[in-house]
């Protein structure tokens, strides 16, 4: 597996050795003030897009983990579609990913973990805290991230039966060109090359012109999508969405339409290719229906077979590496406040300011309730930007020492000397900006001077103090 004079199945040190010499010939061309060439150079192996201004382009040629990072990512994509493409990717053979994607998967997972344990967030106080027990303790953790995914979409049914709105179920496939294999194990004949990047592109822009037509009608669904493949890798949406009774009908109309306009006319498209479930409370709860997709998708819990009748732990983790290869995110909630801001008030252990509706908003996330804190912050009908709080981002400097002066000075660039992005600092209430990170980290790969208090087993982070800065 080859492009040019890069074999995408070399060992890692192999890929790092080549990252560098790519790095070198870039900066030797740049400095000849030929960007151009060299940024053909870096084109030619097919490593994505530079979606940067050219001052930022000619940096990041010149930087060997800039090239090695694209390396790594392009052939993890490059192995699972081959192996899609060639049929070996089937109910019948390897379910979901290919063998070789998932040895890479696991190959990457150590090496996270072994970086992880060695690597070490130190604040202004020398306090210092590994990154695997940071990463033990928040939504890395798949239990966690279950369970934090349960209580959402848990309050989300809550609000629902609150505000006497129905629940629907929506799946949501692509036309059968972009399957690589039959449910048999054969080659699908009209199989037309689509990867699973771009099938699952072909359901994102069918859910952006729906949503689109729901503005217009003033339909505001809230609830959960969650992407999981077929036997061959194809990709599929479910979501599980709650809304007026009213605009159940319009909702159904819409999404129908748009799912149908490609292919319409091929066999089983109006059976298969979108589905609707209305969920009837008396038979059962919506967040009991979508929890088997959730644990499917994650760990396996509670499930002994998935669809193809394989372990659900070992469905779980072809699945994970299915979605790293192809880059895709798999749970998405859509509508609803933000989730950023129900972490960063978890973060907090106590909350001393006289503000009614903000204690209020703080006591619902520190009680794991959603529905509370989807009421509490208003965020059922209005747009985001219209939410009692939202996530406040700022641009964080750090220390340098000035080796000409001899100085410490502040700045705001980043390792290319490019002004930094904003980073998330606290939230915003209504029109003020309330600072929940007050401490400074730094990655160090030194051992810990001092260990902090084991974290909280809750799922937040312990980084943050009483209090809140405001700005």
């Amino acid at each position: 597996m080859q492009i040019h004079d890069l074999d995408f199945s070399l060992e890692l040190s192999a890929l790092r050795s080549f990252a560098v010499q790519q790095s070198n010939k870039c900066k030797a061309l740049i400095q000849n003030a030929d960007l151009a060439a060299a940024i053909h150079l870096f084109e030619q192996y097919q490593l994505g897009p530079l979606s940067f201004t050219a001052p930022e382009i000619q940096n990041r040629l010149q930087d060997s983990s800039f090239w090695l990072k694209r390396i790594r990512r392009q052939t993890l994509y490059l192995i699972s579609q081959v192996e899609r493409a060639l049929g070996y990717v089937s109910k019948r053979r390897a379910v979901y990913c290919g063998d070789v994607s998932m040895n890479k998967h696991h190959q990457n997972k150590l090496l996270s973990r072994s970086y992880m344990e060695k690597t070490f967030l130190v604040n202004d106080e020398g306090v210092s805290i590994p990154l695997s027990e940071i990463a033990a303790h928040n939504i890395s953790n798949p239990e966690i991230r279950r369970h934090e995914l349960m209580v959402r979409i848990r309050g989300f049914e809550e609000v629902a039966q609150h505000c006497d709105h129905a629940a629907v179920f929506v799946t949501i496939t692509t036309p059968s060109r972009m399957h690589a294999t039959l449910a048999s194990g054969l080659p699908n004949k009209n199989y037309d090359g689509t990867t699973t990047r771009e099938a699952h592109a072909h359901l994102n822009h069918i859910w952006q012109l729906c949503r689109a037509k729901f503005d217009r009608a003033n339909i505001r669904p809230y609830g959960f999508r969650v992407v999981e493949p077929h036997h061959d890798g194809t990709p599929h949406w479910h979501l599980l969405l709650f809304m007026p009774v009213k605009s159940v009908n319009s909702f159904k109309t819409v999404i129908e339409n748009y799912a149908l306009h490609d292919s319409p006319n091929e066999p089983g498209a109006k059976e298969y290719r979108v589905k609707f479930i209305d969920i009837d409370p008396a038979k059962g709860s919506a967040s009991g229906y979508v929890a088997k997709y959730i644990a499917k998708n994650i760990d396996g819990y509670g499930i002994e077979t998935d669809n193809s009748g394989h372990r659900s732990d070992t469905a779980a983790d072809r699945i994970n590496a299915w979605s790293k290869s192809s880059s895709i995110r798999q749970f998405q909630q859509i509508g609803g406040p933000s989730v950023t801001v129900w972490r960063e008030l978890r973060r907090l252990r106590d909350l001393n300011m006289p503000l009614k509706d903000l204690t209020a908003i703080h006591r619902a996330a520190d009680s794991s309730n959603w529905a509370a804190f989807c009421l509490a912050m208003n965020a059922i009908d209005l747009p985001r930007k219209e939410h009692i709080c939202r996530p406040f981002y700022k641009v964080k400097t750090t220390e340098v020492a000035d080796y000409q002066t001899g100085e410490i000075i502040k700045t705001a660039l980043n390792k290319y000397q490019e002004p930094r992005k904003p980073t998330l600092a606290g939230f915003w209430y209504h029109v003020d900006p309330l600072i929940t990170r007050l401490k400074k980290w730094t990655l160090s790969a030194a051992p810990p001077t001092e260990r902090c208090q084991p974290l909280c087993k809750r799922g937040g982070s312990g980084l943050a103090g009483a209090t809140l800065g405001l700005v």
